[in-house]
């Protein structure tokens, strides 16, 4: 079970990657510009973790998952994907945030970094 915790300590880990507000004042993280990881809520105040992809086909691919990703929005170059931080364990969270991080800072700026890194 992940914890918003786990997304600070994960997230902090990526080079250049910033702790910060969100407009409505929420933590999340960003990699220049760009946020890659935010904190939500449900209805029912439950934590959930925002991230990005690039995969297209993100929907289908969980649609028997929807208990964990709550919330699948598909745009047209990336889609954003609501998450259930305790339904994710570490690692899952993990390869979340690299993918979030890569498709919204750009894959050049984590260099050499990769999951073993983030796992340590």
């Amino acid at each position: 079970m992940a914890t918003w915790t786990d997304v600070e300590e994960l997230a902090a880990r990526l080079p250049g990657a910033e702790a910060t507000v969100a407009h409505e004042g929420s933590p999340a993280w960003r990699a220049g510009r760009h946020t890659f990881a935010r904190l939500r809520r449900d209805d029912d105040g439950r934590d959930l973790v925002q991230v990005w992809t690039g995969e297209m086909d993100t929907e289908q691919a969980l649609a028997g998952r929807r208990d964990t990703f709550v919330r699948i929005d598909t745009f047209r170059f990336r889609v954003t994907m609501w998450a259930r931080l305790d339904r994710l364990d570490r690692r899952e969270l993990a390869e979340l945030l690299l993918e979030s991080y890569d498709i919204r800072g750009g894959r050049r700026r984590r260099g050499d970094t990769d999951l073993a890194d983030l796992l340590r």
